[in-house]
C-alpha cells in the first residue's frame, strides 16, 4: 500500500512540475533550409508495398471469416484483389456409384 501511494505521489509531483515549467517558452522559429531534393524521389514505392501487404491480410481475414478457408495462391499474388472479384465456388459432392 505504501508503494502505491509513493508512486501516486511521484506521478502527481511530475505532472505538477511539468505544467509549471516553461519548456517551450524559449523556442525560436527556424525556417527550413532551401533545397532542391526535398519531397522528390520514389515515395510511392513503400506505400504500394504497404497497400499490397494490407490487401493480402484483409482478404485473408475476410476469406477466413466468410468461407472458413485460406487464400489461394493466385488470390495472394494479386494482392488480394482476385478474392474480392471472384465469387466462392460451391463445393462439389462426389456421388458414389451403385452397382
Amino acid at each position: 500500500m505504501k508503494r502505491k501511494k509513493l508512486i501516486a505521489a511521484a506521478v502527481a509531483a511530475s505532472l505538477a512540475i511539468g505544467s509549471i515549467a516553461p519548456t517551450s517558452a524559449f523556442a525560436n522559429f527556424v525556417a527550413p533550409a532551401p533545397g532542391a531534393s526535398f519531397g522528390s524521389g520514389p515515395t510511392a514505392v513503400p506505400w504500394a508495398i504497404f497497400g499490397c501487404a494490407g490487401g493480402i491480410i484483409l482478404a485473408a481475414l475476410a476469406a477466413n471469416a466468410r468461407d472458413n478457408r485460406e487464400l489461394t495462391a493466385p488470390e495472394a499474388w494479386s494482392c488480394g484483389l482476385l478474392f474480392w472479384f471472384s465469387p466462392p465456388q460451391p463445393k462439389r459432392v462426389a456421388h458414389k456409384r451403385h452397382r
